[in-house]
C-alpha cells in the first residue's frame, strides 16, 4: 500500500483514538505511522453506535409494553448475548431466554435477581425499573 493511499490524519478532530498505520515509502520499505482514524473510520463508528442505541431503545420500548423483561434491555445495553451473560452470571442459557419473558420473570426470587444485577454490575431495584 503505497503513503498516497493510505491517508494518515494528523489532525485529532477526526478521531479520539490513535491508530497504527502499516504502508511503504516511495523506496519499497515498509514503514510505520501513528495517526487518528480517519473520516471513512469515523462514519462506519457511528452507524455502528447508531444501530447499536437503535436496538437498546428497541427493547427499552418492549420492556415498557410489557413484551420482554428487563433482562432483554440490559443485555442489549451492555452489548451482551445470552451465552456471554450465563458465562457471567453462572445461570444456564436455556433459564436466561425463558426469564426474558415478562411473567417468568416477575417470579423470580432475589437470589437470582441478585446474579443478574451483580452481572449487569446495577441494584435489583434498577434491574427491576427500566427509566
Amino acid at each position: 500500500m503505497e503513503n498516497e493511499s493510505n491517508p494518515v490524519y494528523k489532525n485529532q478532530a477526526y478521531g479520539q483514538f490513535r491508530e497504527l498505520f502499516y504502508s511503504y515509502d516511495k523506496d519499497g520499505k515498509f514503514e510505520k505511522r501513528v495517526g487518528y482514524h480517519g473520516e471513512p473510520d469515523r462514519v462506519t463508528l457511528q452507524q455502528a453506535w447508531d444501530h447499536f442505541n437503535d436496538r437498546i431503545e428497541a427493547a427499552r420500548q418492549k420492556v415498557k409494553a410489557g413484551e420482554a423483561s428487563p433482562i432483554l434491555y440490559y443485555m442489549e445495553k451492555t452489548l451482551v448475548t445470552a451465552m456471554d451473560l450465563s458465562m457471567h452470571a453462572g445461570i444456564i442459557v436455556w433459564r436466561i431466554k425463558r426469564h426474558l419473558k415478562p411473567k417468568v420473570f416477575n417470579r423470580l426470587g432475589e437470589k437470582t435477581l441478585k446474579k443478574y444485577a451483580e452481572a449487569f454490575n446495577i441494584t435489583i431495584d434498577q434491574l427491576k425499573n427500566v427509566d
